[in-house]
């Protein structure tokens, strides 16, 4: 198990205005905000195969790209009343696991050049070798399976 870098700063008390507003701009810096503003984070449950699309075999004939929105739209529909709770939620906690003075060094690193070029770096890093490892991960859970059927 990789030990603690920095552990959180575990700080209990309601952020101040000045802190609030810090964590609102890392949550916009990393896109965060985005994703709690639109409900877009739900979109996997809108594809095709996942848990909304469960109908018995010609049950549905939409295409698949109609299916999606509907789903997805559904989806954010019930998101809606309880977009709040999710913006407490990731602000509490980022006021628990953030010093203001980190926050303040954070974003400085994240608004400029090299911060947006980490953060777009990171995420195409995982979107990449999660596409190039795909097949040996399918591969590992065959086997792990084939493993416990002995």
């Amino acid at each position: 198990m990789p030990s603690t870098i920095a552990p959180s700063a575990q700080i209990e008390e309601p952020a101040s205005p000045a802190k609030l507003k810090l964590i609102r701009q890392f949550m916009q810096l990393i896109g965060l905000q985005d994703r709690l503003d639109t409900g877009s984070f739900l979109e996997r449950y809108a594809i095709p195969g996942g848990p909304m699309w469960a109908v018995a075999p010609g049950e549905f004939t939409e295409s698949l790209s109609d299916g999606f929105k509907a789903r997805f739209d559904a989806l954010k529909a019930a998101y809606v009343k309880r977009r709040a709770a999710y913006q407490q939620a990731y602000e509490e906690h980022l006021n628990w696991e953030f010093a203001e003075a980190e926050l303040k060094e954070i974003n400085a690193f994240l608004g400029k050049p090299i911060g947006k070029h980490y953060l777009d770096g990171r995420w195409r890093m995982e979107a990449y070798t999660t596409t190039n490892t795909e097949d040996m991960e399918q591969d590992i859970v065959k086997e792990a399976l084939a493993s416990l059927k002995k």
